[in-house]
């Protein structure tokens, strides 16, 4: 029974019943009458009730056969609005994002009003830490990562590009500039963020970019985090004439794009658009 093609067999009978015969139905359905024929007779067997009433020139329904056919109908309409659905229909569930707390702050928090509002049914869930999250193994749709892309198996939407600036908080009166060195505490993919041995290690981003503009230190950050304290001339760059370098951001997902779920598509083009580094509505003196 796990064989037969039971939704051809639905589709067969209401072909049969609509066009009122078995070479008529067969014409439609690009088969045989003799096919059909051993179609419903194969169906009613393993029912064990008669469908069809047959003669030389027509075939009738039978009551039996007439309520199986609005339960068939019934089923098929149910499934082509699952398919609808799954494929272009209601924009609705929980979308999981891992990023940064720095894109978390600065990018998405001006953002994310807007896209809930164009997507009323759609709950935002995000993960927020530097830590590379594992998009095969944990229930993460999308993520936002910063620097090199190393698994060319994960496909990949560009977010633009980040300067990166050393930075400290401006010396005050005859006090020398601040010497203490901030950093991360783990390994950046990046070699522009490796150099020097910093005395104060942090885990993420947002809280090296507040250490600075508190003059706890000198530290390199994305401009992004720190464009708002830059136009105010709270924080200052090292040095005004250093060559300048970028950090890519992508925003990371698995599988193809035409077959994401809608929910997921949905969030992805809408941070593509609005979620770049590069831009102005992503805050003051971003450069990229």
């Amino acid at each position: 029974m796990r064989d037969t093609n039971r939704l051809a067999e639905i589709e067969t009978l209401l072909s049969v019943i609509a066009e009122g015969s078995f070479s008529a139905a067969a014409r439609m359905r690009g088969m045989t009458p003799s096919a059909v024929s051993k179609m419903m007779a194969r169906l009613e067997e393993r029912l064990g009730v008669t469908l069809l009433k047959r003669s030389t020139r027509k075939v009738r329904v039978t009551e039996e056969g007439a309520r199986f056919a609005r339960q068939g109908q019934a089923i098929l309409e149910a499934l082509d609005a699952a398919e609808h659905e799954a494929s272009c229909g209601r924009v609705a569930g929980t979308v999981r994002i891992a990023t940064s707390a720095a894109y978390a702050n600065h990018i998405l928090a001006p953002i994310l009003g807007g896209l809930l509002h164009a997507h009323p049914e759609i709950r935002i869930d995000l993960v927020i830490g530097d830590n590379v999250s594992d998009l095969y193994d944990q229930p993460i749709d999308l993520a936002v990562r910063a620097g090199p892309l190393e698994d060319s198996n994960l496909m990949a939407r560009h977010l633009g590009r980040s300067e990166i600036v050393e930075v400290m908080a401006p010396p005050r009166g005859d006090d020398p500039p601040p010497s203490l060195r901030i950093g991360f505490s783990y390994v950046r993919r990046d070699m522009t963020w490796r150099g020097g041995a910093p005395r104060l290690q942090v885990n993420d981003g947002a809280t090296i970019a507040a250490l600075v503009a508190a003059g706890a230190g000198v530290a390199r950050v994305g401009r992004f985090t720190i464009a708002r304290e830059l136009a105010a001339g709270t924080v200052v760059p090292c040095d005004p004439h250093a060559e300048p370098v970028f950090e890519d951001f992508h925003l990371l997902y698995v599988g193809r794009a035409r077959t994401l779920p809608r929910r997921v598509q949905a969030v992805l083009d809408y941070l593509a658009g609005h979620g770049r580094v590069d831009r102005a509505g992503a805050g003051s003196n971003i450069v990229g």
